[in-house]
């Protein structure tokens, strides 16, 4: 596999496959600490570089949002949404992706 040959590990623990989760590290330190990537079974993709919270990759597209506020008038807004990535081998490619556009370009020991 592309992942393996590039320093990028498998770290499921037996919980998470349970879930239908995938966790991977990368061979990048952030604060640091390693970079990791989850695949979610229900089509999230996020990302946990070391900070209080781990950040969702998947790309968005926007929505007309519509509510009626506490005073009876309704408001309308945009949103945005997230797009799912239901099939496993296409979010593990989407990670892949990721990683190589965001971190194998400048990933000389600069950060």
């Amino acid at each position: 596999m592309l992942m393996k040959s590039l320093g990028i590990n498998e770290i499921t623990t037996s919980r998470q496959r349970a879930n239908g989760t995938r966790a991977f590290e990368a061979p990048f330190k952030i604060r640091r600490k390693p970079l990791r990537f989850y695949s979610y079974k229900r089509g999230y993709v996020r990302i946990d570089r070391n900070c209080h919270s781990m950040y969702q990759i998947n790309k968005t597209y926007t929505v007309d949002y519509k509510v009626v506020g506490w005073d009876g008038k309704l408001y309308e807004t945009k949103s945005k949404k997230r797009i799912m990535i239901y099939n496993e081998e296409s979010r593990l490619n989407y990670i892949l992706k990721y990683i190589l556009k965001n971190y194998f370009k400048w990933n000389n020991n600069d950060r």
